[in-house]
């Protein structure tokens, strides 16, 4: 991998081919048209002239030209400016090498620019900074062997982690002397060519070598042991944070910029948003992730001793993304969950619970001791794989309100590992990557223990459904007018009975969502059924609808009718003849009900009386035992309202 890259450039711009420093590359091209830079690589010794070497193209019609401008320290050198011209396209000239003198050359880091322009004004610029030695330091190298890249002297060495450990060498023999710079207590003294720090705890060092030889400087670096550090925005002119830190989003949705001084790998956890080999990272934050918790974590390249027992460099910040979490009730999460255990090793995967609706009931789990536990969006697709189908598929997950990691779900994000958490009572939610408004929410509870011996009789899924929460009832016409409850209408023409041609009912109803499977019993003697499935939804429904399935938990119908000065003169009800399908009317023709009653003047009302019914179970004593008690609820919605016609 090449460093620091800096600009690319499409074919038909000019181009820094390549670019030498006393016959060392310190500039070229990829294979994609990047320049990569070799910045702090270069280190000239002192009192040593620079020669430099230019190989450019640039690119044109007609007469083509290729100039070359060279900058010091962001100032120009015009002496060293050179130009060709040619009828070629591309035109590639390699420049006549140039000597900056030493004497131009201070001690310390500086930065060429090199410029190269076209016929047509159009520029490429590249920047190499270099290091040009004060003194006559001997050649130090990071490593058991003097070999590779020079550590150039009163550098800074960085080693990422809580704990870490270098070896550095030189190619004479000298004393090695490391200094804890909070205490300025000296820890070690070596007298040889090779040295190793040992293991260090997180703080500041300063590590001198001073050769044998002495016609040669004493050399120096700075060690800093510590994590990566990580800055809120785009430099490090932001927020610093510190490593568990967390921070708050603006908004969601919304972008959170993150910046390092070293470049790494970037993820957040449970969402796939990964990026490496970068400083920058903008950390996308979803709506649906409103109240959540989202961990960030960046791995910096330069990462020391990454299988070293105390652990790798990684370092995390928090994210808390404002708002509040969804509800755990069934009219906003629709989604169902499959539990699957496997109680040990040498054990299959079974079938624990299916189809679990959200809800603010905990759910009690017992395994004992817990081994493995995996909550599903559909339980043959974690046991067979591709070849079952993930119901709502692959999700976001959270525990307690925290994003989860990907470590605890399994390969395609529709099933979390329960079992990867301790015992104890958690909220998980989960919304569907695939169909965002599919969503689950409730309570679990892993118990390490065995199942408690049932004492009572147990209600079925299939003998209980979940009570409504009815929004109010509204009648609508064509122009989005809304009718409510105990409202006066007052008609002076038959131009305003229009309004009353088209009115459609908006209510709550239950409403099928396909089928839900059922399993009686276990083992071998399960038995494995389907029936409808229904929620509780608000919304519009038809006039004079019932939704009434065998099998079903729960139900509804509607109906209205209206009145002349008390009586009735229509009436909008479900048909009860079972051989008779009716699936309700899309809305009501009030004018038509007015003109069939001959347009008589007077108070017309208009009653709607929307039935809503679920079954209940419950266990209760009788005398010296428990019962299983089955029942049907019913709940009455009523509205009217009056249509006085003049």
């Amino acid at each position: 991998m090449k460093k620091n890259s800096q600009t690319a450039k499409p074919l038909s711009q000019p181009v820094h081919n390549m670019i030498t420093f006393n016959d060392y590359q310190v500039a070229g091209l990829d294979s994609g048209g990047w320049n990569w830079v070799k910045n702090d690589e270069f280190i000239l010794p002192p009192e040593t002239p620079l020669a430099i070497d230019l190989l450019q193209t640039t690119y044109g019609s007609g007469t083509n030209l290729n100039r070359s401008e060279v900058l010091l320290d962001g100032v120009e050198l015009p002496e060293y400016r050179a130009e060709q011209q040619s009828s070629q396209s591309p035109f590639r000239w390699q420049v006549p090498r140039f000597t900056i003198p030493a004497s131009r050359l201070a001690p310390g880091q500086h930065v060429l620019t090199f410029v190269v322009t076209d016929a047509r004004g159009q520029k490429s610029t590249v920047h190499v900074r270099f290091q040009v030695e004060a003194q006559n330091y001997p050649s130090i190298f990071q490593g058991q062997k003097p070999e590779g890249e020079k550590v150039p002297s009163g550098s800074q060495t960085a080693i990422f982690g809580t704990m870490g450990s270098t070896q550095f060498a030189s190619a004479v023999s000298g004393t090695w002397e490391l200094i804890n710079q909070t205490t300025n207590a000296k820890l070690r003294t070596v007298t040889a060519k090779s040295f190793s720090t040992g293991t260090l705890p997180a703080g500041n060092y300063e590590l001198v070598f001073t050769p044998d030889d002495g016609s040669l400087s004493t050399w120096t670096t700075h060690i800093r042991v510590g994590m990566a550090e990580l800055y809120q925005g785009t430099d490090a002119s932001g927020q610093k944070l510190a490593p568990g830190q967390q921070i708050t989003a603006p908004a969601a949705p919304g972008v959170v910029p993150l910046y390092s001084p070293v470049a790494g790998r970037w993820s957040v956890n449970g969402t796939g948003q990964t990026l490496t080999d970068s400083q920058h990272f903008e950390v996308v934050i979803p709506d649906r992730m409103a109240g959540m918790t989202m961990t960030v974590t960046f791995e910096p390249n330069q990462s020391v001793n990454a299988d070293a027992p105390w652990g790798g460099a990684a370092t995390e910040v928090n994210i808390q993304v404002p708002g509040s979490p969804k509800a755990c009730d069934s009219a906003s999460a629709t989604a169902t969950m499959d539990v699957l255990m496997q109680p040990n090793a040498q054990s299959s995967l079974m079938v624990e619970r299916e189809d679990l609706p959200s809800s603010n009931l905990t759910v009690k789990l017992y395994q004992n001791p817990v081994h493995v536990i995996w909550l599903a969006t559909a339980a043959e697709h974690v046991e067979l794989g591709s070849e079952a189908s993930d119901d709502e598929g692959p999700g976001f997950w959270a525990v307690d309100n925290v994003v989860v990691d990907e470590s605890k779900l399994n390969w395609d994000h529709t099933a979390l590992l329960l079992s990867s958490y301790k015992p104890g009572r958690y909220k998980v939610n989960y919304e569907s990557k695939r169909e965002p408004h599919q969503s689950w929410c409730g309570y679990i509870q892993v118990v390490e223990d065995v199942r408690p011996v049932p004492s009572a009789p147990v209600c079925a899924k299939n003998e209980a459904g979940l009570s409504p929460s009815p929004g109010p009832i509204l009648l609508k016409n064509s122009r989005g007018h809304e009718y409510r409850d105990g409202q006066t209408v007052r008609i002076s023409s038959a131009a305003e009975l229009d309004n009353l041609s088209e009115l459609r009912l908006t209510a709550t109803y239950a409403k099928r969502v396909g089928n839900k499977k059922i399993r009686d019993g276990s083992g071998g003697d399960a038995i494995t059924y389907y029936m409808p499935n229904l929620v509780w939804t608000y919304g519009e429904t038809p006039i004079g609808a019932s939704q009434d399935y065998s099998g079903a938990t729960i139900f509804s119908e509607n109906r209205i009718q209206v009145f002349h000065e008390g009586k009735e003169i229509a009436s909008l009800k479900p048909n009860t003849d079972e051989e008779y399908v009716d699936k309700g009317d899309e809305s009501l023709n009030l004018k038509a009900i007015i003109a069939a009653n001959e347009n008589k003047p007077g108070v017309y009302t208009v009653k709607v009386t929307n039935t809503l019914r679920y079954k209940t179970c419950a266990i209760v004593p009788l005398y010296k035992k428990y019962v299983k008690e089955l029942d049907e609820q019913k709940q009455n919605q009523t509205m009217s309202f009056t249509v006085e016609v003049k």
